[in-house]
């Protein structure tokens, strides 16, 4: 059950901060369905090594709310990473 959780908090951050962040990052280069599909994927994939980045920190569970909370710390890392990274290639291109 938490492993779902986890995946739908994930992919709601990502959402989330695509929204929040606009077209900054991958620009209109990609079709916006396509945007926010990477930033769900990255949301989901951020959350994953947020809680298990936790878990290691902690060296064991936390309480729910805890891993929770660093799930969506996570996921909102990785996309800011990504859009940040894609960003700077596009600047590096132009």
């Amino acid at each position: 059950m938490y492993v779902i959780i986890r995946i739908l908090l994930g992919a709601l951050a990502g959402w989330l901060t695509g929204k929040l962040a606009d077209d900054e990052g991958y620009s209109r280069a990609l079709i916006s369905g396509h945007r926010q599909l990477l930033d769900i994927i990255y949301g989901i994939i951020g959350a994953t090594i947020g809680d298990y980045l936790f878990f290691w920190a902690v060296i064991g569970k936390g309480s729910a709310f805890s891993s929770y909370a660093t799930a969506v710390l996570g996921a909102i890392t990785l996309v800011g990473l990504a859009r940040l990274i894609a960003g700077m290639r596009r600047a590096g291109n132009s």
